[in-house]
């Protein structure tokens, strides 16, 4: 009788909590910043350049934080091209934010594949990365073209998603 009361007072929690783990999406991280004022960045491109959050003002922003080491980010860069693609008639601007990487292995990588932004800053410092709350990659943000964050997705993004996120900014305007 003590083992079968033991199981419910330890283990049938235990294992209720597990279980109750197993159904939640790792991927939906809340964000504290959904629904805030994006945080200004002024930071190199790979191309030497400098770009602030400023310079995309009026337009709805894809900030995408990626790393070459990044396998799942190389899935989604294909999937972001597309959506590049779709979205080449409108104001919509892809960015990309090189997450604890350095600019060589960033500029072999896209040389290599698809590179799906319309700018890649570099991040060295991790400043950017910190004041958006990053934790990893990927990681992707939807500005609208107020410069407010409408939503972050953690993980490797799908079209749908993107549409569902993008398409709403654009009917606004």
């Amino acid at each position: 009788m003590k083992k079968v009361a033991l199981f419910f007072i330890v283990v049938a929690p235990i294992v209720a909590l597990l279980a109750f783990g197993l159904t939640r999406n790792p991927n939906a991280l809340p964000s504290t910043m959904i629904k805030k004022e994006a945080p200004t960045f002024d930071l190199p491109t790979l191309e030497g350049k400098r770009a602030s959050l400023e310079s995309f003002e009026g337009s709805p922003l894809v900030i995408n934080f990626w790393a070459s080491w990044c396998g799942p980010c190389l899935h989604e860069h294909y999937i972001l091209n597309v959506a590049k693609k779709m979205y080449a008639e409108t104001p919509v601007r892809f960015i990309g934010v090189v997450f604890q990487d350095s600019k060589e292995n960033a500029e072999e990588y896209l040389k290599g594949y698809v590179n799906p932004f319309d700018i890649v800053l570099l991040d060295d410092a991790g400043h950017m990365s910190i004041d958006y709350g990053v934790g990893g990659v990927p990681e992707t943000f939807f500005v609208d073209p107020k410069g407010r964050i409408l939503d972050k997705s953690t993980g490797v993004l799908d079209i749908e998603y993107i549409r569902q996120k993008l398409d709403p900014m654009l009917e606004e305007k």
